[in-house]
């Protein structure tokens, strides 16, 4: 894959209402969780979620308020784009990552799509937008989608995003019925908290951007990508062969002991640790004492397919403000069986 950069990020979750906030909650321990008082059991015991709040929190329905809330996070990154001296592109492409299409709840990018093309077209004269059903790895699946896009047409413009809300009924009843909710008055200690989140990033051929003048926030240097055969929505136990094969194609040729710090979206779930811990010990041939381990949805919870974009805002943050070491690897595996790992390097 040849080197991508990211030359803008924002996101909206439940820490914070832009990237910078986001990215600090991280790094300061900071969590927003609350209790839902409209999702209880037979003894009126609520679950714990992690809502966005201060956006139109009246708007009971959530696919209307999710396009609000994806449509202010977008106008808000672009507007930080242009305003550094980018020149208008001849087109924008925008993959959005969303849930996949086997998870039951709402599908938010049918609400999403139309406002956010029609932003883009207030940018450029032509656009365009891709879905990436690949719940928590639609990041790293959409990187793939643009540097193929961008190795025939180093000139345009790619945008990748993530929408989803983990927040309704239908897809916590599906949660809830495998027994994967946290909530300390269930007296489930360990599980998922659900929560919402929509995030975008600008990616852009290296050279282009350089040319153009427009500094970078992070480089995206190597990709893996992979399948579960034994996916956590199938009822056959995992073994963690997925997210091993994605994180072995970044470290293929490196030593595991140059990765400073490893970002990844574990959620709380035992299964999503042990995952993790298989992983770690296939790739890494030894544990190297001084390498970070940041697990954010400890501040804001599981926000499925803009999970993987998330990630990238925070290391960006964190390049960008000196407090976290470089290069990352970022990785995310999805309940349907998408995995990815991507090594994010700060700019040079």
């Amino acid at each position: 894959m040849k080197e991508l950069i990211i030359t803008a990020a924002n996101s909206i979750t439940a820490v914070g209402l832009d990237g910078a906030m986001t990215a600090a909650s991280v790094r300061a321990g900071v969590s927003g969780f609350a209790t839902h008082d409209d999702y209880v059991d037979q003894n009126d015991n609520p679950i714990t979620v992690a809502p966005i709040t201060g956006i139109d929190d009246g708007n009971r329905d959530t696919s209307a308020r999710k396009a609000l809330i994806a449509r202010k996070c977008l106008t808000e990154l672009l507007l930080n784009y242009f305003s550094n001296g980018a020149r208008r592109p001849a087109k924008i492409h925008l993959f959005l990552g969303v849930s996949p299409l086997l998870r039951p709840g709402p599908r938010y990018e049918e609400r999403c799509s139309r406002p956010l093309v029609k932003l883009l077209r207030h940018w450029s004269n032509s656009s365009s937008i891709e879905h990436v059903p690949n719940g928590n790895a639609s990041f790293h699946y959409a990187v793939d989608l643009a540097a193929h896009l961008l190795e025939g047409d180093a000139d345009a413009l790619c945008v990748i995003g993530g929408v989803d809300s983990l927040i309704r009924e239908s897809t916590l009843n599906w949660f809830e019925g495998a027994g994967r909710l946290k909530s300390e008055s269930y007296g489930r200690h360990g599980g998922l908290i659900a929560s919402e989140a929509v995030s975008f990033v600008v990616v852009e051929d290296a050279l282009r951007a350089k040319a153009g003048g427009r500094p970078a926030l992070a480089r995206i240097v190597r990709l893996g990508l992979a399948e579960e055969r034994n996916a956590r929505a199938s009822d056959a136990s995992s073994t963690g062969t997925g997210l091993t094969e994605a994180c072995r194609a970044v470290l293929e040729g490196t030593s595991g002991n140059a990765i400073a710090a490893v970002l990844g979206d574990l959620n709380g779930e035992a299964s999503r640790a042990m995952e993790w811990v298989c992983a770690d010990m296939r790739c890494f041939k030894e544990c190297l004492e001084g390498r970070r381990f940041l697990t954010p949805a400890k501040s804001y919870g599981d926000i499925g397919a803009a999970s993987g974009g998330v990630l990238a805002v925070v290391a960006s943050q964190g390049f960008l403000r000196g407090w976290l070491p470089s290069p990352v690897l970022a990785f995310c595996s999805d309940d349907h069986g998408s995995c990815g790992a991507v090594i994010l390097e700060a700019p040079r």
